[in-house]
């Protein structure tokens, strides 16, 4: 046996050379499996290449198995054994692999009899490249020789391969270059989601720079006049007063006039009047119409002055819908996206509010995170929403019928009936089932009260909290208005949206969250600093407190519309990092209330005044803050963010996001101590919060108030209903005790095997 391994180390050498000699990839891989297999006495030798694009290891080669299994066997990282040995970068060896909780049954591939199992990290430096395998039947377990050859000969292997996966990059995107649709072949992407749901409709890649590039370009063939580019015109004007009465109908004041300057650009003299002029000297209506909107974006595009940018992006989308109505038919295009499913790489929140209005389907994003506050905001519009790290996507044609399964985290290309079947029953979900089993109170097991609050980021979401009988707002997102809208809402403005909201709430309590922007919430017409860290910049209260102008508009206009609502005022700041920061910040409160008094303008009184906890700082200093403030609310998604230095909005490092570890879980114990001991209230929002695993930890560490988004109450208290609060605090006393992320998910597992039995 040693002198075959030291033959395949020789042997390996050789076949780098065998690239260059090989009729195609394909053939090389193949080579390399049959030779790997004869030497080290493998009935089976498979070969996984990583596509660091779709992030999958795909099965590339393999002697012993299926050969239909080729290209179709794919793994993410950490999924099954193979995806697991490239994921911790580690040899795996398994007498009997079927046995391993790693292990990952696939059907058609022959695999069953050759349990014996031995794979290797095919790595160059950091770099991920493969995994390559071996296995044998059982009762011919492989030994610790047989681990140090295969370990030599996928070092050996690694820069060949590189070459390999080069070359077949290079032949895939020479494909796409001529016109292959390649991306079709893909017959499941998993994603993350980001807003549960689901639909089956035609795709609609939103690219609204490209689409406007190609309209401008365009050598439009039919001669139109004056009446047709009017005609066009009083059809656009209808279409935008419409999008305007469904947003308010929908959304009220939150995005008012939002396409007023859509309408006014319909009316000025500079825009519209300028493409009349150059029609009535003869040039084409729709170059008229392309040529005019292309000089003022290229003015607004290159100003220094963000709202003036941002600007463009209106003058895009208005050409583009004025050229549509002109001459749609000639181009067989549209910015219609009416039912469909919008594939895009990334969305302003004002630019997934206007999908919202003309009833978009669902949306895919190929960037981002699921906690981002475009999630947030598709959950609250009720759009479907899945991030996928597949860039590729971007080049998928209009129209190719796709599945999303938000609740799977799932999207199929062109699936087939029976699969859409399959997932439609899956995902039906009886909303009006689960309000009328919403009690008005939840109670544990054995009858201790707990609170369930609604998050609100807007009023559609009141509407459904009331529905599920939510214990009123404890999370209410004022950023909304800020972040949809092409300019800063007046105090005026605010005052309309918050009195709506507190109308609709009224007799409950409302903690209102004041303007948290910054990091992942870009306001798109405010010149925002350039920041290496922008998670860690001038964000939230430092941006407020920055700009007290801002803040003190919006805490009047909050002191004025909760006046007379009957509803109990409570505001709170985010990202407080010291007590300097909270007595700052509620010194502003205090002020806007005695100059209201003074203008004898009516107000809430006395509102409460809290924090969120999110910040590390704070939990050596909570002691002080829960004496200070009357109460907190612990925003779990920053907390996690900046204790574990993880950014929740990039997907690349989404695996290291982990709420439950352990120095997340103590830290979280220490603020209920605190609290508890200065009877402060406390409250936990975030994703965390109506996560059904973590709600016997928050119960065990004494949290008996949880925001959450307002479909998910039901579940939450079904499951605070079957546990006693004894129960809840053994789980959690568990789970503190381990010191490791794999010991606490040990944990979660056996208490969730133990709560299925009972």
């Amino acid at each position: 046996m040693q002198e075959n391994h030291l033959g395949l180390l020789c042997d390996v050498g050789e076949l780098s050379a065998l690239l260059g000699t090989s009729e195609d990839i394909e053939t090389f891989l193949q080579r390399i499996v049959e030779a790997v297999g004869r030497h080290i006495d493998a009935e089976v030798c498979t070969i996984y290449v990583y596509e660091e694009a779709i992030g999958e290891l795909v099965l590339k080669a393999t002697v012993g198995l299926n050969p239909s299994s080729i290209g179709r066997i794919r793994l993410r990282l950490g999924e099954g054994l193979v995806g697991t040995v490239l994921e911790r970068g580690q040899m795996v060896c398994e007498k009997v692999a079927s046995q391993s909780p790693a292990y990952k049954h696939f059907d058609d591939i022959n695999e069953e009899s050759f349990d014996a199992f031995l794979a290797v990290p095919i790595l160059r430096g950091i770099e991920k490249i493969g995994v390559l395998v071996v296995q044998r039947q059982v009762g011919r377990p492989f030994s610790e020789n047989d681990g140090m050859a295969l370990r030599a000969t996928a070092s050996q292997l690694a820069s060949a391969i590189e070459n390999a996966r080069i070359l077949m990059a290079m032949r895939t995107r020479r494909k796409e270059q001529r016109g292959t649709d390649t991306i079709t072949g893909l017959q499941m992407i998993k994603c993350q989601v980001a807003s549960e749901g689901f639909i089956v409709a035609p795709a609609f890649v939103f690219d609204r720079d490209k689409t406007f590039r190609i309209m401008r370009e365009h050598d439009f063939v039919r001669t139109y006049n004056l009446e047709d580019f009017e005609r066009a015109m009083a059809v656009t004007e209808q279409q935008m007063k419409a999008l305007q009465t469904r947003v308010e109908e929908r959304l009220s004041g939150v995005a008012a006039l939002i396409f007023d300057a859509h309408l006014m650009m319909l009316k000025d003299s500079e825009f519209a009047g300028a493409m009349v002029r150059r029609i009535k000297q003869g040039v084409n209506p729709p170059r008229a119409l392309m040529d005019v909107a292309s000089e003022f974006v290229d003015v607004f595009s290159h100003s220094e002055n963000a709202y003036m940018r941002e600007k463009s992006k209106d003058v895009e989308d208005l050409a583009l819908r004025l050229c549509n109505n002109l001459v749609g038919a000639e181009l067989q295009s549209s910015t219609d996206c009416s039912g469909r499913i919008v594939i895009a790489r990334e969305l302003y929140p004002s630019e997934m509010l206007m999908l919202s209005t003309e009833n978009v389907g669902g949306v895919i994003l190929v960037s981002g995170g699921a906690t981002s506050h475009i999630a947030i905001l598709a959950n609250s519009l009720g759009i479907p929403m899945v991030i996928a790290d597949r860039p590729r996507l971007m080049r998928l044609r209009d129209n190719v019928e796709i599945l999303l399964d938000g609740h799977t985290g799932e999207i199929y290309l062109n699936p087939p009936a029976d699969l859409v079947e399959h997932h439609k029953r899956d995902a039906a979900v009886d909303l009006e089932g689960l309000k009328a089993r919403m009690q008005p109170e939840t109670r544990t097991a054995d009858d201790v009260r707990v609170h369930l609050m609604a998050n609100v980021n807007l009023l559609v979401d009141a509407t459904l909290a009331n529905d599920m009988k939510s214990e009123g707002v404890g999370l209410y997102r004022t950023e909304f208005p800020f972040l949809v809208r092409a300019d800063f809402p007046s105090e005026e403005e605010q005052f309309a949206v918050y009195q709506r909201l507190f109308r609709k709430v009224a007799g409950q309590q409302v903690s209102l969250r004041t303007l948290d922007i910054g990091g992942d919430k870009v306001l798109a017409y405010y010149d925002n600093p350039k920041e290496a860290n922008p998670a860690l910049g001038m964000r939230s209260i430092r941006f407020a407190l920055g700009h007290r102008n801002i803040l003190q508009q919006q805490i009047r206009a909050t002191l004025r519309a909760a006046f007379g609502s009957e509803i109990r005022l409570r505001i709170m700041f985010p990202m407080i990092a010291s007590v300097d920061d909270f007595r700052a910040a509620r010194d502003v409160v205090r002020e806007c209330a005695a100059a209201l008094e003074q203008e004898g303008v009516p107000h809430y009184q006395d509102p409460q005044i809290g924090i969120m906890v999110e910040i590390p700082s704070v939990i050596e200093i909570i002691d002080e803050l829960a004496t200070e403030a009357d109460f907190m609310c612990i925003g779990t998604n920053d907390f996690i963010q900046f204790m574990l230095a993880v950014d929740r909005g990039n997907e690349k490092v989404a695996r290291y996001f982990l709420p439950h570890h352990p120095a997340v879980l103590r830290a979280l114990k220490r603020i209920a101590d605190a609290a508890r001991r200065h009877n402060t209230d406390v409250s936990v929002c975030g994703e965390m919060a109506h996560e059904i695993h973590y709600v016997p930890f928050f119960l065990g560490i004494g949290i008996r108030t949880l925001s959450l988004a307002p479909r998910y109450l039901p579940s939450v208290q079904r499951a605070i209903s079957e546990l006693t609060v004894e129960q809840a605090e053994a789980e959690a006393a568990a789970m503190l005790a381990e010191s490791t992320v794999s010991g606490v998910e040990a944990q979660m597992k056996c208490s969730v095997s133990l709560a299925a039995t009972v």
